[in-house]
């Protein structure tokens, strides 16, 4: 969908550093709106933490300059973004969602952000938004959250709805209550306290969490509660055991807040098998870590992942565990890197799994490859590899499915390297042996090592099919 974002400068004279407002544009409709604020010391070579902050009921775009975020921001060389959200009632729904991610990407298209320290905050409704966004986007190649803080937060839709006796904002965005669309209220909020296994609060695990409220706030448990079932499951959770003021932003103290986001960032998701353990309720086909669902079956229900990856052998050999694996028909392991020989995946339960591929930052430099599988032994079904969409698919033919059990499947990667060493075998590297064929451009020595694929010391139209044979392969 094609987006057009405006620019205006907004009341400058109102606030400390300058403040500008976007409108973010579908097929000619505006959409939503959204401020931000770049810090004096900016400077366009060095990347910058983002803080993204999220309004209170009836508040809009500009209601969080008020509070001291924006120059806790400044001074911190931070960038600040403030989005509308697409209407004052309501943060917890999926085109919010889906706003709130086109706005942070046409930042980092626009703003040098230091992706890995991405953090979000808010208050009240916005309170719940950055638990919810970071539930909703565990995909590493897209924009995740380091850290998130909330004040006040409505944290589970379905409690606040029954503590409200009925919420006329959720019915609207949600298309009903909370008894008539349950999955739109779970997928929505950071936790279902009910019934934790249609809750996404597992997704949380690896995302720091800073928790406040006021003293006097009755649904203060939406908090506490999270607290409680998260400690010894979430890595850094933080609580205020001394509260202060009433509810929403008041209850921050703003340079507290950012002194303890700072600590946190995704740097540990450049290592390949970070995390090693995974286990997430999915709302829809998408990617957490380095595992992916792929076809959802049931579209109301979660898709249930509980995965593990290991090196063994010096790295070389690499054990991956499938625990569980509900509501999809396909997974994909983004598991192939420079240093891996052979994968032993093990999968010990799963309902209705017809096909598992594999994917890396290898999969384009593959030069060759060859692939035994010792697995589960099947009178009915055959089991068969094919390449597609730079997928390693292992399938079954029609009416099977995959087998418990073990699998050892085997990659070798030629150390080959293609002729222009961009990682790729293309046409490229074509045209570069036919302009040596005929005295164009000659290559160098190191490149006619790499062109003479069938070595026999001739740079010449065989070694034309050979390649012509890995790009067709």
């Amino acid at each position: 969908m094609k987006y057009l974002l405006l620019y205006i400068i907004l009341f400058p004279f109102l606030f400390a550093q300058e403040i500008f407002t976007e409108y973010l544009i579908e097929d000619s409709d505006t959409t939503d709106v959204f401020s931000y604020q770049i810090p004096s010391g900016y400077n366009p070579l060095n990347k910058h933490p983002m803080i993204i902050t999220f309004h209170q009921w009836g508040g809009n775009e500009n209601s969080n300059y008020y509070t001291l975020f924006d120059e806790e921001a400044n001074i911190r060389n931070w960038i600040l973004l403030s989005p509308f959200g697409g209407s004052a009632n309501n943060y917890n729904h999926q085109g919010m969602q889906d706003m709130v991610e086109k706005e942070l990407l046409w930042m980092i298209d626009n703003y040098n952000i230091n992706k890995d320290k991405i953090y979000m905050v808010g208050g009240s409704m916005g309170g719940a938004t950055g638990a919810i966004y970071a539930n909703n986007h565990l995909d590493p190649s897209k924009p995740m959250v380091a850290a998130t803080a909330s004040a006040s937060g409505i944290l589970d839709c379905e409690r606040r709805a029954i503590e409200m006796d009925g919420n006329n904002s959720m019915i609207e965005w949600f298309g009903g209550n909370y008894d008539e669309v349950p999955f739109e209220y779970h997928r929505n909020s950071a936790i279902y306290f009910a019934d934790s296994t249609q809750s996404m609060h597992y997704n949380l695990k690896y995302t720091p969490i800073y928790l406040d409220f006021g003293i006097t706030e009755p649904h203060r448990t939406h908090a506490e509660d999270l607290y409680n079932i998260l400690l010894d499951y979430n890595e850094s959770i933080w609580i205020d055991e001394n509260p202060t003021g009433s509810h929403g932003y008041s209850v921050f103290d703003e340079n507290h807040v950012c002194n303890w986001l700072s600590q946190y960032n995704l740097d540990y998701l450049n290592e390949p098998q970070t995390p090693n353990l995974i286990n997430v309720n999915l709302d829809e086909s998408s990617r957490a870590y380095w595992i992916e669902a792929y076809n959802q079956i049931i579209e109301d229900e979660f898709i249930k992942i509980n995965a593990e990856w290991y090196e063994s052998d010096g790295g070389n050999n690499e054990s991956i565990y499938i625990n569980q694996f509900y509501n999809a028909d396909s997974l994909i392991l983004h598991v192939l890197d420079e240093d891996i020989e052979n994968i032993s995946l093990q999968i010990n339960d799963f309902y209705n799994l017809l096909a598992i591929g594999f994917s890396g930052e290898i999969i384009n430099q593959i030069f060759d490859y060859d692939i035994t599988i010792n697995g589960p032994d099947s009178s009915s079904c055959n089991y068969y590899f094919n390449l597609n969409n730079n997928i390693f698919w292992l399938n079954t033919h029609t009416n099977c499915q995959l087998e418990l059990g073990n699998y050892n499947i085997e990659f070798i990667f030629s150390t080959n390297d293609d002729i222009n060493q961009d990682g790729i075998w293309d046409v490229l590297d074509v045209v570069l042996i036919i302009n040596h064929i005929l005295d164009i451009s000659l290559l160098n020595n190191i490149q006619i090592e790499y062109a003479d694929l069938n070595n026999d010391q001739i740079i010449n139209v065989l070694d034309i099919i050979e390649i012509i044979n890995i790009i067709i392969n």
